[in-house]
């Protein structure tokens, strides 16, 4: 196996100061606090803020911190500027001034910010404004409170260079703990800043040969930047390039946009504090039809954005329309999932040869429109579009915001073909969610390594059908006509090595001994057993006394006698039986596959429950959570199975039918002992 000869400093290294930690959630090369810490200061400040501080909502509390980081932020360019009460902005942040005086002084310094041109925004157009309305009043009136925020902002910011990556997105995170209200509208997932950094290596690293001096001047953008996590992830790659050309993408070549006008001004001085004088992040009712954004159809390098997900809540026939040019199959749909909405409008922001990364839930992932993009059926794309990598996240990923979503960050390529795709799968993000808060996790942080194991894996792969960079955490480089779909975990290697072993002993696919029955739809019927998955134990064994007097509220399936039924619900357990030939009809429910074995149906049951073939199915599966993976009853027909021949196939049919119908019969004379002491 290659080695990594990358010597970019790693991204997540710990500074000389012996008080700093690696950061929880940042990104940046070093710092003097850990975001952990910053988080847990947040989230007390929040507290007061909204008990004491008389500023209700609860999420509003964060944007009193923003305002105070933004007079920061006018601070560090102008700190003798002077306030109608007299006082200095240098003296708004000295412990000397406290009382109603500050108060009403840190009240006349944000009117006066506002309408400052040195910390103005632009928009599309070029004009300048304000990062807030120019009438937004500034809501912290209690000097304790203040006084305790703006020690808080502070500490973040010293100097020029934020003590975290992204304080504002530190403080929503903090937020996001268990404390945002989500009502009303497609939930908020804050992309970790760890996650995002790693999205933005992978993305450069795929763009190959970045082209700093475009026409339009634009090299990256979010359309659904929130508080600007990827473009700050963004700022960093190119300060550490460190060209004049790069160094002044910074300040020229990112934007953003959001319908949040809360985080848009969050992104904002968030590029502010990375030396951007005049950010290009704008407000706008909706992303995926902006016509600002349609202007920049086309144009632009390299997307990274994390679009809001949900089944069915994206109702805009406007952008259903634009969706359905590109993905046919959604036409005439009056709502759709706006990840997907948001997916297209990515692409067609893309120039040809352009980088997206973006991240998704798996089940969009696997879906027959994403299918649909990535094999030619794409509508007015016609077809030039590429997997190129495909990073799988665990579900702690996204804890912190309350959802349990799986997710993976996948990379698309304006581009028509690709002769190798890179897979990975994290396992660990640094955290874990604790009682609704962040606690570092034991295991480390898979993440920083993932871009560096990437950029070898695709150096030394060569023409490897599939090749293993690395097994912990787990990133392979794959031929596209090698992969039965983009999931990192198809490509396991301890899966990969129980197929291997098993074809070299004369080793055939399942599909040659048995054959998938159609689903039967039926109405619950009296006096027919129901089976269901909690029935049957890890011995292929059907608990016939429950499922006799199971009353499930959902119909199933039928299944005959002799047919073998598998869970198509977590793999990583598999739960399979036959059912037996006297029974002419059962009900199984509706999360088990049912196959029709040519013969020797229970010697096929023995040959799945085998330790080699168990191995290939624990990795597999699609879904939103870890707990509602599924499979395909075409993943269970490709697995391979051990070659036995008649005889021995035989035998084994025999000793397993045997053995199930003992452990049967005692279950049963166990159930009639037990109701006979029952009753009496």
């Amino acid at each position: 196996m290659s080695q990594n000869t990358d010597e970019r400093e790693d991204p997540m290294s710990i500074s000389d100061d012996s008080t700093a930690e690696s950061p929880l959630l940042g990104v940046s090369g070093s710092f003097g606090f850990a975001e952990i810490e910053f988080a847990r200061r947040f989230d007390d400040l929040h507290q007061l803020i909204y008990r004491q501080g008389g500023v209700r909502p609860t999420n509003a509390a964060v944007e009193e911190v923003a305002k105070l980081i933004f007079l920061r932020l006018w601070w560090l360019k102008k700190p003798d500027t002077s306030l109608p009460s007299g006082l200095t902005l240098d003296i708004l942040f000295s412990p000397k001034e406290n009382g109603q005086r500050l108060v009403e002084s840190f009240k006349q310094a944000f009117n006066l910010a506002l309408n400052a041109d040195e910390l103005s925004a632009l928009t599309p157009s070029g004009i300048k404004e304000s990062l807030w309305p120019v009438d937004e009043p500034f809501r912290l009136s209690n000097p304790d409170v203040l006084d305790s925020a703006v020690k808080l902002v502070s500490d973040l910011i010293q100097d020029h260079t934020p003590a975290v990556s992204d304080p504002l997105g530190t403080a929503f995170d903090a937020l996001l703990s268990g404390r945002y209200d989500h009502s009303g509208g497609l939930g908020t997932y804050l992309t970790p800043s760890s996650v995002a950094r790693m999205m933005a290596e992978i993305a450069f690293d795929l763009l190959e040969a970045p082209c700093f001096d475009t026409p339009e001047n634009l090299l990256l953008g979010d359309p659904f930047c929130g508080t600007g996590r990827f473009l700050v992830a963004a700022a960093e790659i190119l300060r550490e390039i460190g060209t004049p050309e790069a160094t002044k993408a910074i300040s020229t070549g990112l934007f953003g946009s959001d319908q949040s006008t809360s985080s848009v001004a969050k992104a904002r001085i968030n590029m502010m504090l990375y030396g951007v004088e005049h950010p290009l992040v704008w407000t706008t009712p909706d992303s995926i039809v902006d016509k600002d954004l349609s202007k920049l159809h086309g144009k632009i390098q390299i997307i990274l954005t994390n679009p809001p997900f949900g089944e069915g809540k994206y109702d805009s026939l406007a952008g259903i329309s634009q969706t359905a040019y590109v993905i046919p199959r959604v036409t005439g749909k009056k709502k759709i999932d706006p990840a997907l909405a948001g997916l297209v409008q990515s692409l067609l922001l893309l120039k040809p040869g352009g980088v997206l990364g973006i991240v998704l839930p798996d089940g969009v992932i696997e879906s027959r429109a994403f299918d649909d993009l990535t094999s030619g059926r794409n509508g007015i794309l016609g077809g030039g579009i590429s997997v190129a990598a495909n990073v799988s996240l665990p579900t702690a990923t996204f804890s912190l915001s309350g959802t349990v979503a799986k997710t993976s960050a996948i990379f698309l390529k304006k581009e028509s073909r690709r002769t190798q795709v890179a897979l990975a799968r994290v396992q660990h993000v640094g955290y874990l969610r604790q009682a609704g808060k962040a606690a570092r996790d034991p295991q480390g942080n898979d993440l920083p390594r993932i871009p560096k194991l990437m950029r070898s894996g695709l150096s030394a792969a060569g023409n490897a059908l599939v090749f293993i960079e690395s097994q912990e955490p787990l990133v392979a480089i794959a031929q596209p006509g090698a992969l039965q779909s983009f999931d990192p975990s198809r490509v396991d290697p301890a899966a990969l090595r129980a197929r291997a072993s098993i074809k070299e002993r004369g080793g055939m696919e399942l599909q040659a001994l048995m054959q998938e029955v159609r689903a039967r739809r039926s109405r619950l019927l009296p006096d027919v057993p129901f089976i269901s998955v909690l029935h049957i134990d890890d011995l292929g064994t059907i608990a016939w006394h429950e499922a006799e007097r199971y009353q499930p509220t959902t119909p199933g399936i039928l299944a005959s006698g002799g047919d073998l039924i598998i869970s198509l619900l977590n793999p990583s357990k598999l739960r399979a039986s036959v059912i037996p030939e006297e029974l002419k009809t059962v009900q199984v429910s509706a999360e088990f596959g049912v196959f029709k074995p040519h013969q020797h149906p229970y010697a096929i049951l023995g040959l799945l429950y085998s330790e080699s073939v168990k191995a290939q199915l624990r990795p597999l599966g699609r879904g939103t959570s870890s707990s509602r993976r599924r499979i395909n009853e075409e993943d269970v027909l490709s697995l391979t199975v051990p070659m036995l021949d008649e005889q021995a196939m035989s035998r084994l049919d025999i000793k397993l039918k045997e053995s199930l119908e003992s452990i049967s019969r005692a279950r049963a004379t166990l159930s009639s002992e037990f109701g006979k002491i029952a009753a009496g």
